[in-house]
């Protein structure tokens, strides 16, 4: 392990008061990079006081609902900060505050500034956001240009020349366990923004009645922020029949979720990593990936299925192939398996650590 590193990570949202796979990430790393000895500094905004940390928190308060002039108005008061205090490196999860930390080092000689892209680097898409211009400057200055996942990684070479690292979320292994048994009935759970449309909702409750075909008691929980009350309204009766919409909850409540459904799902376009689904191959529960973008790189042998993101028959046939695999007395160990080399403390701590490093 390296020396104590003075470390910075910047967000413009914070976990809990938003509730993404991203947000979650912050807290994780800091959690494990605090653990293993560095000075850290996480550097976020919210509408309410945060709960005390372990590590150094600088928050400012929230002072637009509308994202986009949240976004530049947190990259705005992050620079001066970074301007005045001392780090050696900042690692920043969002444009507007990755193009404060390339201005900030030029006054902070010798600190590393680095930058994961949460999302897709598609071109064509990040020519219409208002940071546009920012971002190209993040790809030619920033010292190290993380993505989640080895699909944007190709796409950040291919739109922009640009060679990146590979930065994916992670999970703690000792929070995320398995449930003692799964629930009686094969249940499928899709945890994650309900209401937004390309996650796929809507398409897995139209496979819903296919997969009864095979699976003749199969239920569904909808888990997560958003509302899906228009989406049922549009199922079958059969398929609202079958589903159940659970309370959003504490966000300790998940992990039981996962360990107790029988395969969680996510037929999205898109995507560029998947946290839902390597939290639940983390608490031993065999996963549904959408064959578009990045989600189906966390599916190895006897740990879940593919499916097309577009076919509720395809979605169908991989949520069966899922529930038989639960019922295989070796899938628990498989799955958890799969998620080690992802654990914060054991595998990606290290990782970034060497990032912030230089090496």
């Amino acid at each position: 392990m390296l020396g104590c590193v003075r470390i910075a990570l910047t967000h413009a949202y914070s976990w809990p008061e938003v509730r993404r796979g991203a947000e979650r990430m912050v807290p994780d790393l800091a959690r494990a990079l605090s653990g293993r000895g560095h000075d850290v500094t996480v550097i976020t905004s919210t509408w309410r006081p945060l709960a005390p940390q372990p590590w150094r928190v600088v928050r400012f308060a929230r002072r637009h609902a509308d994202e986009s002039r949240h976004e530049a108005s947190f990259g705005r008061r992050a620079l001066a900060h970074l301007v005045v205090k001392r780090y050696d490196a900042v690692h920043s999860l969002g444009p507007r505050d990755a193009g404060a930390s390339i201005l900030a080092a030029r006054v902070r000689r010798g600190r590393r500034t680095i930058y994961t892209n949460l999302g897709l680097p598609d071109r064509d898409w990040v020519s219409q956001q208002p940071w546009a211009a920012t971002h190209e400057r993040i790809v030619r200055r920033i010292d190290a240009y993380g993505c989640m996942s080895r699909f944007a990684l190709d796409m950040l070479e291919r739109d922009y020349n640009r060679r990146g690292v590979l930065t994916p979320g992670g999970v703690n292994l000792g929070e995320f366990v398995p449930a003692p048994r799964r629930v009686s009935t094969p249940t499928l759970l899709f945890s994650g923004a309900m209401g937004e449309p390309r996650k796929g909702v809507g398409l897995l409750l139209e496979a819903l009645p296919l997969v009864a075909r095979h699976v003749r008691d199969v239920r569904l929980w909808l888990s997560g922020p958003g509302d899906a009350a228009a989406m049922l309204d549009a199922a079958s009766e059969e398929a609202r029949a079958r589903t159940e919409v659970l309370a959003l909850g504490d966000a300790g409540d998940q992990p039981a979720r996962y360990g107790q459904a029988w395969a969680t799902v996510l037929p999205s376009t898109n995507d560029s990593f998947g946290m839902a689904l390597l939290e639940s191959l983390a608490c031993g529960t065999p996963i549904v990936a959408s064959s578009h973008a990045a989600p189906s790189e966390l599916v190895s042998e006897g740990t879940g299925a593919v499916c097309a993101p577009d076919s509720a028959a395809s979605i169908a046939e991989a949520c069966v192939a899922a529930i038989e695999l639960a019922r295989q007395a070796t899938t628990v160990d498989r799955c958890r398996a799969s998620a080690e080399r992802y654990d914060w403390n054991t595998g990606l701590a290290p990782a970034f650590e060497r990032l912030y490093a230089g090496d």
